[in-house]
């Protein structure tokens, strides 16, 4: 072989190197980044209600008192509530609750709502206020509260016709 020949040889293996080289530096200084943002969901609610006390229990008055739900959270939800008497004796010189058109009593005590609730949205009242049967006899009449309780639950899967059910499904 010739000078010539080996010296073209020895060149044409340097050109082919420097060109692996850069490739495979250019290949492992890349920089490509991606970011995967995930936000983290939140069902929350409130208790809210418009209570007016009366300053003396008498037969026959009526109570104001308005209980309802915000949502807080970030996600639409599902809203059951309950309401109990502080004590059973008052349960009796009182009229059942006169619940609103948009909830559904359950078997299980709670009261249902009957709509998806959106974030920052409120339910409607659960009921408006108690009455003091007007045959009852105000000796028999004791101090007593309203407890109401509500529970939520997020949306998920469950189509918008489906409030009761996602309770019966998730084992409540």
């Amino acid at each position: 072989m010739s000078k010539k020949r080996i010296l073209l040889i020895a060149i044409a293996c340097l050109l082919m190197l420097g060109a692996s080289f850069g490739v495979t530096y250019a290949y492992l200084i890349s920089d490509d980044t991606k970011v995967n943002a995930f936000t983290v969901g939140e069902t929350d609610i409130e208790v809210e209600e418009k209570y007016d006390p009366p300053k003396e229990l008498e037969p026959g008055i009526h109570i104001s008192k308005e209980p309802w739900v915000r949502n807080t959270g970030n996600l639409p939800c599902f809203v059951r509530m309950r309401a109990d008497f502080s004590d059973s004796k008052a349960k009796d010189f009182c009229m059942p609750l006169n619940i609103s058109a948009d909830w559904e009593e359950g078997t299980d005590g709670y009261y249902y709502y009957k709509k998806l609730l959106a974030p920052g949205e409120t339910t409607g009242s659960l009921f408006t206020e108690i009455v003091i049967k007007s045959d009852a006899e105000k000796s028999d009449m004791i101090d007593f509260d309203v407890l109401v309780y509500a529970e939520a639950r997020q949306q998920g899967e469950h189509p918008e016709n489906d409030y009761k059910n996602v309770w019966i499904k998730e084992g409540d």
